[in-house]
């Protein structure tokens, strides 16, 4: 056999690896720039939701949707399925401050092409701290633009089928399709959790308890006041859209810390700022009948899905049993008062415990 042919050869099985290697990135497809499913690719880790997030959003089209979800980690727990009566996009992920709004509002309008008819907000009281933590979080963060730029960017969703980085994460999916992870999205941005063990569970909030407590509450914590200013801003570009906000149930333990660490009266001001800014909140917060119980949780501030279930029925007034009245207290200006009085007395009793 002459050189030339086993050039060819070489050749010929050199592209046929490569075509196989990207041919199996596609049918796993971990950066959600395709829209196929089957049984190996409906379980993918989170590895990186704000990329991961405009992808789909940005290949598949936002044109469908009428309303917007944002927030942090704990609102990536909420089925976009589950609000009743809309059509609803989660576009949240971890860690977004509210500084971040504007930035994923106007990045999701453009894909969409034009204004949603809600947004609706999940709001976390941490979010309202400006403190060095907090800044070091915002400053480390890329812009909602900047992942934007890489979707649109030329070539992309198929450069990245030749990747080993993606074969990386492929392989990951296929592990994860065999044996959960703590959570994994499907493939319709639905993010599924397993139980976790006790002692995985404890470990969690004695690192939490140990972050919150040194660098977010107490000494560590200075309120936002630009915050009025950040809503006020969103509400003047979306004049045609709805805005509907509620905070994100914590357990416990907590919201104790917020209470203990002297930051109840930055809570005060923070609801009160919530409601002169948008006229009424969903406030989950607290200690009530969900909240107290720590199996609905995975840590200190990560429900599991079925609590997102009783906070999407909340927003809709879709009936649910499962929904008591001291879960998602709507907040306007007319029972605000009566309402911080309240919390008030829970944060006396949180104080007098021994």
């Amino acid at each position: 056999m002459n050189d030339k042919k086993w050039v060819k050869i070489y050749m010929a099985m050199v592209l046929s690896v490569i075509a196989l290697f990207a041919l199996f990135n596609w049918f796993i497809d971990p950066l959600w720039t395709f829209s196929h499913s089957n049984r190996w690719n409906n379980a993918q880790p989170g590895f990186d939701e704000r990329q991961q997030k405009t992808n789909r959003a940005y290949f598949g089209g936002l044109e469908q949707y009428d309303t917007l979800l944002l927030g942090s980690s704990r609102i990536t727990y909420i089925n976009q399925h589950d609000f009743k009566g809309m059509e609803v996009y989660n576009y949240a992920s971890v860690s977004m401050y509210p500084i971040e709004y504007k930035g994923w509002i106007d990045t999701a309008k453009k894909i969409k092409g034009g204004d949603f008819d809600r947004i609706i907000l999940g709001v976390d009281f941490w979010g309202s701290n400006i403190g060095a933590f907090a800044v070091g979080q915002i400053n480390a963060t890329p812009p909602a633009s900047h992942y934007l730029e890489e979707s649109e960017s030329f070539f992309y969703r198929y450069k990245m089928l030749f990747l080993m980085d993606t074969l990386d994460r492929s392989m990951e999916c296929i592990e994860h399709t065999k044996h959960p992870g703590t959570t994994d999205y499907t493939r319709d941005n639905v993010k599924k959790t397993i139980r976790i063990s006790a002692q995985r569970k404890q470990a969690a909030v004695n690192q939490q308890m140990s972050l919150y407590g040194s660098r977010i509450y107490g000494k560590a914590y200075r309120y936002n006041t630009e915050m009025v200013k950040i809503f006020d801003q969103l509400k003047k570009e979306n004049p045609k859209t709805k805005f509907i906000l509620f905070t994100s149930p914590v357990a416990s333990p907590l919201f104790e810390l917020i209470v203990r660490s002297g930051n109840f009266p930055d809570y005060k001001r923070w609801i009160t700022e919530l409601v002169e800014s948008f006229g009424a909140v969903y406030d989950f917060m607290g200690l009530n009948s969900i909240t107290t119980y720590q199996p609905n949780y995975a840590d200190l501030h990560h429900f599991y899905p079925y609590i997102g279930t009783l906070i999407a029925d909340r927003i809709t007034g879709t009936p649910n049993k499962l929904l008591l009245d001291d879960f998602g207290i709507l907040v306007t200006k007319e029972n605000l008062q009566s309402h911080l009085e309240k919390m008030a007395q829970q944060a006396e009793k949180i104080l007098g415990k021994k």
